[in-house]
């Protein structure tokens, strides 16, 4: 029994952590595509993602705004694998970490290791670059097609008159 609540601590505080990080990146006002495939996502939900190759989108936060490239990524036993590519002009795909020296070694070390892979909802977790850049990956493929939004409740008194 403790085991399992230990776990379902541990599961609690990873979501939040996440949360609380996609949230301050709301509140900062990130401009560009971030926000728009972000509520998509969020809105939509994904399937789980299967192993292999997936086309993404790379969307890349720096000083408030947002720039969104195309690229590839391998997913084996349900987690992200390295090495990611981008995609260039001509088509052809480049490892992304040319873009970017590395993974920032403090957030690294502060992150757990058993979910920083993970896709949910056909997103990658925010990683940060040793430059400070946040990068998450999209998974288009994984996203529901239809719109799985919250049914909005008509006010009170329009449900209620509905009923008398």
């Amino acid at each position: 029994m403790k085991k399992y609540f230990v776990a379902l601590l541990l599961s609690v505080g990873f979501f939040q952590a996440n949360a609380q990080q996609e949230a301050s990146i709301f509140k900062q006002g990130v401009q560009g595509c971030y926000t728009d495939y972000y509520i998509e996502f969020h809105n939509r939900g994904a399937s789980e993602p299967t192993d292999g190759e997936h086309i993404v989108v790379i969307s890349v936060i720096h000083n408030n705004q947002s720039e969104c490239y195309m690229g590839k990524a391998t997913i084996k036993d349900g987690k992200l694998t390295n090495p990611v590519f981008v995609q260039k002009d001509d088509g052809s795909y480049s490892p992304l970490n040319r873009m970017f020296k590395a993974l920032d070694p403090e957030w690294f070390e502060e992150q757990d290791m058993e979910t920083i892979n993970l896709i949910s909802d056909g997103m990658s977790s925010i990683y940060l670059t040793q430059e400070q850049y946040r990068v998450r990956l999209f998974f288009p493929d994984l996203i529901n097609k239809n719109s799985v939004v919250n049914k909005r409740a008509p006010s009170a008194k329009e449900l209620l008159k509905e009923k008398n």
